[in-house]
């Protein structure tokens, strides 16, 4: 019987082993796809976490550079402003090192996808651009002003002859001037970044290092101007002379101390030379021609400041004594100056510091350790009423000490550190009658001047009005604080005197008082004004002396609102002065004046957020 063959049948269940797999059904479509979408899902994750970690890990990084280069930023600024030109080129290699590393960590593709996210690329950007800002004034400013400063190190600044070579300080302006503007591009570029963002430590990391950079291009730019300046008052053109008044503090007057010896100074080609000393008496009856305003009259137009040279510094503001003291040079002899200066003996100690000691004609050693206590204290007792003999040997140390300046020949970094260092407190001060270069002399701190601004400002200082020589021992601080919201803010400015003069120290020659008071005094109490110029547009509230309300002379000091309280000063004890103001909404915290007297002054700046202030009162 043969057997039949059905084609296209099987037995029910069977399959042929090779046909097993293709004919087992198939998965659907949607279960593929989101296996699929799974495994891109995990793969998106792991690669976004690996993004995130490296973004995490880079940022760290750059924030530790960013850190320390914040910190060299500050000490840069400092080595600048005294010429430490070793100090500040290694600083400047470190800084370069730090902000190129910082910006290679924050360069990548990484940070640069992350920046452009939308909702939370802002941070990511800022960061990119403070590293970007801090690796360009690596790669530009901070060479340049190594390369300037070079020129100052090794004593090349100063000739075989004493001279100063003027040639070099024309030579480094360049590239202060290249420095100068990369910082100011820096800035610039750090200032367009976005600076409210959700993270807001980066928002305040951006505002800290606009700060620094403004601290930074300040010294900078103080510098440039120094250094424009320096030849021309040097005589690189023309021979040019200077009054140069030698500043008592123990008597205290607005620019630091009284106006005692006094020097001609001549300056050609960087030789300084010292013509003339003379003390206070050379210009006894003489009077200045000068017109110095409707304020300037109004407030001192009584005290004779233009006729009577001890009175001729009674304002804070150096530009008027120095007009005065040009004015009455050439009232008395026929020769117009230059211009005018003036030192008190802690400027002179600074410079000891650096030359040595001078020796006097009588053999007397004159250090840094004893030439503010001799010349403003002790001198007094050894010469007693012999007041010739004492301004005959104030004139002895005035020219022995400016012999040994000007014929010291090390250390040229030192001496521009002392002289910094002396600018900076006040101590050394400088004028020139050419209008054109006073308004760059009053850019720079060693002009003196009380700026007319609308910024928030405290300028205090006090004058003598005993006659005596008290203000050796007189303790000083200022304390200022700033409150509420709106457009103008409440300001209370706290001043406390203490006269700490010991009962040893009291004698005639140092305590007696030339002052009319209705009242009893006794031996030791001192008496002062004090100034005070506030910001401009502030209103005087109320003013109180030891807690109880006490009367305020009023005017007007360089457009600042000034008052004036007159205090007694017993021996041994404070007096404090509460002024309550009320002053327009400033951003800036004050500027404030430091009057240089022989010990040093206190402030204390205080600012409550308005948002602080709002909630409290909520």
């Amino acid at each position: 019987m043969a057997t039949q063959i059905r084609v296209g049948r099987r037995a029910p269940g069977r399959l042929l082993p090779s046909a097993r797999g293709a004919l087992r059904p198939p998965r659907p479509p949607s279960a593929q796809r989101r296996r699929g979408l799974r495994f891109g899902l995990i793969a998106v994750l792991i690669l976004s976490g690996l993004c995130l970690a490296w973004l995490v890990v880079t940022a760290l990084l750059a924030r530790r550079d960013l850190m320390a280069l914040r910190s060299e930023a500050t000490e840069l600024g400092g080595q600048l402003r005294v010429a430490d030109v070793r100090g500040a080129t290694a600083t400047a290699e470190a800084m370069s090192n730090h902000a190129r590393r910082a910006h290679r960590l924050t360069g990548g593709p990484i940070w640069a996808v992350a920046g452009r996210i939308p909702g939370i690329g802002e941070p990511v950007t800022t960061v990119r651009g403070i590293t970007f800002a801090a690796d360009d004034l690596g790669s530009h400013a901070l060479p340049a002003l190594v390369a300037a400063g070079r020129q100052l190190d090794g004593g090349a600044l100063r000739g075989p002859d004493g001279r100063v070579v003027v040639e070099r300080l024309r030579g480094m302006m360049p590239g202060i001037a290249a420095a100068a503007a990369s910082i100011d591009r820096s800035a610039r570029g750090v200032e367009g970044l976005p600076s409210h963002t959700w993270f807001h430590s980066i928002d305040g990391a951006r505002a800290r290092v606009l700060t620094e950079l403004g601290q930074l291009s300040g010294t900078v730019r103080v510098a440039e101007q120094t250094g424009n300046l320096l030849p021309r008052m040097l005589g690189a053109d023309r021979p040019r002379r200077y009054f140069l008044a030698f500043q008592n503090d123990a008597e205290a007057r607005g620019t630091g101390g009284l106006p005692g010896a006094f020097a001609i100074v001549r300056a050609e080609d960087g030789r300084i030379q010292f013509e003339r000393f003379l003390n206070d008496g050379a210009l006894a009856g003489v009077s200045a021609p000068v017109n110095l305003g409707r304020d300037y009259e109004a407030l001192y137009g009584n005290t004779a400041s233009e006729r009577l040279y001890v009175n001729s510094n009674l304002s804070a503001h150096f530009p008027y004594a120095a007009a005065i003291w040009a004015a009455m040079w050439q009232r008395k002899t026929g020769q117009t100056l230059d211009g005018a200066l003036a030192v008190d003996p802690v400027a002179l100690s600074y410079l000891l510091e650096v030359t040595g000691p001078a020796a006097a004609p009588d053999g007397t050693q004159i250090t840094a350790a004893n030439v503010v206590e001799m010349t403003q204290n002790s001198s007094y007792r050894r010469f007693g009423r012999d007041n010739d003999g004492r301004k005959k040997f104030l004139l002895d140390v005035a020219s022995a000490v400016a012999a040994r300046i000007t014929g010291a020949r090390g250390n040229p970094g030192g001496l521009v550190k002392a002289l910094v260092r002396a600018a900076d407190e006040r101590r050394l001060l400088v004028w020139s009658a050419d209008p054109a270069t006073q308004i760059d002399l009053e850019r720079t701190p060693v002009a003196g001047a009380i700026p007319r601004t609308t910024d928030a400002y405290a300028g205090m200082w006090v004058v003598n009005e005993g006659g005596n020589k008290l203000d050796y021992y007189l303790d000083r601080s200022l304390t200022w604080e700033r409150s509420g919201c709106g457009p103008t803010r409440t300001v209370t400015v706290t001043l406390r005197l203490q006269n700490s003069v010991p009962p040893e120290a009291v004698s005639p020659w140092i305590a007696e008082r030339s002052d009319k008071h209705p009242y009893p005094i006794r031996p030791g109490d001192n008496r002062v004004s004090i100034y005070y110029a506030a910001t401009n547009g502030a209103l005087l509230d109320s003013v109180d002396l030891d807690g109880r309300p006490t009367f305020a002379g009023s005017a007007f000091e360089r457009g600042h609102p000034l008052f004036t309280v007159d205090v007694e000063l017993p021996q041994r004890q404070s007096r404090t002065v509460v002024l309550h103001l009320t002053e327009p909404q400033t951003p800036n915290m004050p500027l404030v004046l430091r009057q240089p007297l022989v010990r040093p002054f206190s402030a204390t700046v205080r600012d409550t957020p308005c948002a602080v202030a709002g909630a409290a009162r909520r």
